[in-house]
């Protein structure tokens, strides 16, 4: 099993002007948090898990169709493989 932990996923806001609110430090830290968790969780339940950060990668939000202007976040994606 696979799992990612994007930051943009966390303390991220369209606002009613159209445009965005993201805490970028409490999000990335949110992220790794939740992704250690799990990662402890899964150890409890005798699973071997392995973690990695994959950096700055380019994450897109808004766009075409969603009536929210296109904008890119760069984040440190945080993951962890289990078996």
């Amino acid at each position: 099993m696979q799992r990612t932990f994007n930051p943009a996923n966390y303390c991220f806001a369209w606002t009613d002007d159209g445009w965005y609110e993201w805490d970028r430090k409490e999000a990335h830290k949110q992220a790794l948090r939740v992704r250690n968790r799990g990662a402890k969780r899964l150890r409890a339940q005798g699973m071997t898990v392995s973690c990695f950060t994959h950096s700055g990668q380019l994450i897109s939000r808004g766009g075409i169709g969603s009536g929210h202007p296109h904008i890119e976040l760069v984040v440190n994606v945080y993951g962890l493989n289990a078996r």
